[in-house]
């Protein structure tokens, strides 16, 4: 096809253009109402069904004929409508378990200096072995292997140094 002073990308283009509006006219209210069917939400519809069509615009060259092109612009709405419904679904259930979380408290701040002071005391070895086993969540294995050494020693160490930890932090507070 060749429009005199169009070339026949630009006229193609134009036909093309023609064909989604020809679409939009002929179903842009059918899709609304499935939209509307499926949500239950007027605004959410209009929504939906404006989006399919944006979808359905990208690929209605490649459709074969109209009621390929109805049934795609169809397929899409549902297709979103359930989309939309599932991300629903899960942003309920993750507000319902936050509502049945406990509050979270506001950390013990004098409670952490106290444990860093008492940290800051013990040898290096034992503070390293705390490290690796309880903040960086290490196994025994993997944590005797960080420090060179085998996992007794590395118990032993991490034992000598929750055992110094709870003596001092005991002590802190019969002050």
């Amino acid at each position: 096809m060749y429009v005199v002073g169009v070339s026949e990308d630009a006229a193609g283009q134009a036909g093309r253009v023609g064909g989604l509006e020809s679409l939009y006219q002929r179903h842009a209210s059918d899709a609304v109402r499935l939209a509307y069917l499926l949500t239950g939400d007027a605004s959410l519809a209009q929504d939906v069904a404006h989006e399919a069509f944006v979808r359905v615009g990208r690929k209605l060259f490649g459709l074969r004929n109209d009621e390929h092109a109805k049934a795609y612009l169809y397929r899409t709405t549902v297709n979103l409508c359930r989309g939309r419904g599932r991300r629903q679904k899960s942003e309920r259930a993750a507000v319902q378990r936050l509502q049945g979380a406990p509050p979270v408290q506001p950390p013990d701040l004098a409670a952490r200096d106290e444990l860093w002071t008492a940290l800051l005391t013990l040898p290096v070895r034992q503070r390293s072995a705390l490290f690796f086993r309880y903040y960086e969540d290490l196994s025994e294995a993997g944590a005797a292997e960080a420090l060179g050494c085998s996992v007794s020693a590395l118990k032993a160490l991490v034992n000598r140094g929750l055992k110094e930890l709870r003596s001092q932090l005991e002590g802190a507070r019969d002050d």
